[in-house]
Order: C-alpha cells, then structure tokens, then sequence
C-alpha cells in the first residue's frame, strides 16, 4: 500500500454517526471505525445526535433501536427531515422481525442484530453506498 498522509485520509474518509447508549460498547465501535478509516461522532441519545446532525453532513448513520429518549426509528425520520437520503442502518440487541419491518417502512437501509462486528457492517455501508472499498488498513 503506498503511503498516504493523514490530511489525506481526513478529505476521503466517510463521516460516520453512530447513536448507541451504552458507554463501552460506543467507545469500542469508535475505536474499531476510526481504525476502519471512518471520521466518527458518537451520540448516547436522540438529543445528541440531532445536536450531531446539525452541526455536519454524514456519509452514513449507525443507529442503537433503543435509546434513553426514543427509539431509532423516529430519530431516523428526524435525521432524514435534516439530511434527506442518510443511509442509516438501526440495530438492536433485542431484535425481532416487527423492528425489522418498521424500520424498514421507516426508510433504514438495513435493521442488524447485536452483536454484529464492525467489519460487517464495513461491509454493509460499502454495498449500502454502491461503491469500492471506502478506507481499509
């Protein structure tokens, strides 16, 4: 792989927001995106992650079903009223084929079971985007 710089990666990467309300599991998806090649901005709620969304474009929206002040769903129809077209993805530890149609009628790209590893959903996001790899190391 040739060598690239850092201001390099920064214009190429895909801005990512990941909404999750448990504090481990949200540092350690940071960590494993931000190695990925992803610019992250993590939200523990709704509210924070329209805070996010009002302060920047997102290439791509990670989004926990469950949060302390809603659910997933709605927050996804918010972030759409503020950035028509996001591609998000909601997942749920409790998973179930109902959430799945919901989120589906409600737009997501795609409503994943947790635990899933950030490698799939790399994927995932590259298949979601129509496109070649976004950044691997």
């Amino acid at each position: 792989m040739a060598p690239h710089s850092r201001e390099s990666d920064q214009q190429t990467a895909r801005k990512l927001l990941i909404t999750e309300d448990d504090k481990s599991l949200l540092c350690m998806m940071r960590w494993e995106f931000e190695e990925l090649g992803y610019q992250v901005t993590t939200a523990a709620s709704c509210g924070e992650a329209l805070d996010a969304i009002s302060e920047t474009r997102f290439d791509l929206a990670l989004l926990d079903y469950n949060l302390p002040d809603g659910v997933g769903t709605e927050l996804m129809q918010q972030l759409h009223r503020l950035q028509p077209g996001l591609p998000v993805i909601l997942y749920s530890g409790l998973a179930s084929g109902g959430k799945a149609s919901e989120a589906e009628r409600c737009g997501a790209s795609r409503f994943v079971a947790k635990p899933i590893e950030a490698r799939s959903l790399h994927a995932m996001f590259n298949a979601i985007l129509g496109k070649g790899q976004i950044i691997t190391y």
